[in-house]
C-alpha cells in the first residue's frame, strides 16, 4: 500500500508540473565576451517554461514565446533568433534544480538559470 500511495503522489506531482510554469532568472556567464553583452538586458530577466507532454512553451520576459521539443526525457530544446542572433535553448526539467541554458555558439555566449 505504501508503494501504491507513493506512485499516486509522484503521478500527481508530475501532472501538476506539466501545467505549472517553471520560472527562471537568466544570468550571463562570466566568460562572455563583450559582443555577448548586447543580449544581457533581454535575457537577464525572469522567463518561464511550461511543460506540455512532448513539448514545452518558453515565454521570454519581452513577450516572445517559443515552442521547445522534447529531445530526451525531461529535456526540451529549440533554436530561435533574438535581435538577429541565433540562440540555442535547452530546458532540463529532469534535474534538480531544473535548468535553462541559452547559448550563441559562434561567439561562445552563454546564459544560465536554475529554478527560483
Amino acid at each position: 500500500m505504501i508503494t501504491a500511495a507513493s506512485l499516486v503522489g509522484m503521478t500527481a506531482s508530475f501532472a501538476h508540473a506539466q501545467g505549472a510554469p517553471i520560472e527562471f532568472r537568466m544570468a550571463a556567464s562570466d566568460a562572455n565576451i563583450a559582443g555577448c553583452r548586447g543580449l544581457d538586458a533581454q535575457l537577464s530577466r525572469v522567463h518561464s517554461v511550461t511543460l506540455n507532454g512532448d513539448t514545452a512553451l518558453l515565454k521570454l520576459a519581452g513577450g516572445i514565446s517559443e515552442t521547445l521539443k522534447q529531445t530526451a526525457p525531461g529535456v526540451y530544446t529549440t533554436v530561435f533568433t533574438l535581435s538577429g542572433v541565433r540562440l540555442d535553448v535547452v530546458a532540463n526539467s529532469a534535474t534538480s534544480p531544473r535548468t535553462l541554458v541559452v547559448t550563441e555558439k559562434n561567439r561562445g555566449c552563454r546564459w544560465d538559470a536554475t529554478t527560483k
